[in-house]
């Protein structure tokens, strides 16, 4: 998808949320850092045109439904001229940027160096956050390791991101 248009450009959105550096595009929107500038905290800012498919309506609806540990809180959401805007809690990379920027993954003699400890509590906490989504009737269809961030905060803790409702 092209870069936003400029009518969003270092716009403030619902009146307090300033948009950023863009994060990411997709066929669908795009996803900004953004700033709250009433509480002075980051957050994520997803973009896409209404006339598109709701996504990030359905998505804010599964968020609302399923807040828990280890899925992004939602801050806000709603129309922003011909734009549906959701503003949620800015984390951290996700699982595969922080695998392909790995210096050590491979030694010289193509021997993997990663910590199978670290390996195990990663796995762990996809599992616990999936058991979690399950418990709430809702199934995420998109697993990869793009959709597990890190926490901003707390580096130790993994989330899960993107729920679609296809």
């Amino acid at each position: 998808m092209n870069e936003l248009p400029s009518i969003l450009t270092k716009k403030i959105i619902f009146k307090k949320f300033k948009l950023g550096k863009l994060i990411n595009t997709s066929p669908f929107g795009w996803v900004y850092e953004g700033k709250n500038l009433v509480k002075n905290i980051p957050v994520a800012i997803k973009i896409e045109k209404t006339s598109n498919n709701n996504l990030l309506e359905s998505e804010a609806y599964i968020l609302m439904d399923i807040k828990g540990f280890g899925i992004p809180e939602i801050i806000s959401f709603g129309k922003y001229g011909n734009f549906k805007i959701l503003i949620e809690e800015l984390l951290g990379k996700s699982i595969q940027i922080l695998w392909n920027s790995c210096p050590y993954k491979k030694d010289p003699l193509g021997k993997n160096n990663i910590f199978m400890k670290d390996i195990c509590l990663l796995a762990i906490q996809g599992i616990e956050r999936l058991k979690y989504i399950h418990s709430k009737n809702v199934i995420h269809r998109d697993i990869k390791p793009q959709n597990f961030l890190i926490g901003r905060n707390n580096p130790n803790d993994i989330y899960l991101i993107d729920f679609l409702k296809i």
